[in-house]
């Protein structure tokens, strides 16, 4: 017995070699003509296309309908739901800011709350209902602002209100000046009131010239 395959039959069948007795024989054919042993070969698999598994697959009908019929809707009521959870999570850092201004008989306070950019603008007025405090004095009108965190910590700013026709923390009785306090993040309450500084720390204030003396009257 020889390896070589037969020759070419009818219908230009293919020939494979037997795994046990090495004898060409058909391809077609599950047992060996000549050892009579079975040559049972597994087909290769069929390579997989990946767009198929990208696609629902047809034993899923229902939902494919409803996609075909719902699915325009599903995509348009997401980005409305994202926007309106955004929304959400700023309002709730918006309404959570608690600010209280304490106003007595000598500064009245009011503020509100402005939207920013990203940031939350505390913006409020300041009214002097004492004494004048001028711009060349050693006394100056400031707002102190008492800033709490969510984790405790705590913070306090000076901030000095100005007119629109005098510097800072100058004001006259009934004036009123503007301040803005940015506020940070992580805020939960921001408590103001009104003060008087004392920029001199207890000194008298000399004007440019030094101090005029009047002349020494003469004795009779």
């Amino acid at each position: 017995m020889t390896g070589k395959p037969p020759p070419p039959g009818p219908g230009n069948r293919e020939f494979a070699t037997c795994p046990h007795c090495t004898i060409q024989i058909p391809a077609d054919v599950s047992v060996c003509p000549h050892c009579l042993q079975s040559v049972h070969r597994d087909r290769p698999a069929a390579p997989t296309d990946i767009r198929q598994r990208l696609v629902p697959p047809e034993r899923f009908p229902a939902l494919k309908r409803y996609w075909e019929e719902y699915g325009k809707y599903i995509r348009i009521a997401v980005p409305v739901l994202l926007a309106a959870l955004v929304l959400w999570i700023a309002y709730g850092l918006w309404a959570g800011l608690k600010v209280r201004a304490s106003s007595d008989n000598v500064f009245l306070i009011e503020a509100s709350r402005e939207k920013s950019g990203g940031n939350v603008v505390l913006k409020g007025k300041l009214t002097n209902r004492g004494e004048d405090v001028p711009d060349f004095s050693l006394k100056s009108i400031g707002v102190i602002a008492d800033i709490r965190y969510r984790d405790g910590k705590t913070e306090r700013r000076r901030i000095f209100p100005k007119s629109s026709f005098r510097g800072e923390g100058a004001l006259m009785r009934g004036e009123t000046g503007t301040f803005e306090i940015e506020v940070p993040k992580g805020v939960s309450e921001i408590s103001l009131r009104g003060e008087i500084v004392d920029l001199g720390e207890g000194r008298t204030f000399i004007p440019s010239g030094g101090i005029r003396r009047l002349p020494m009257q003469k004795r009779k």
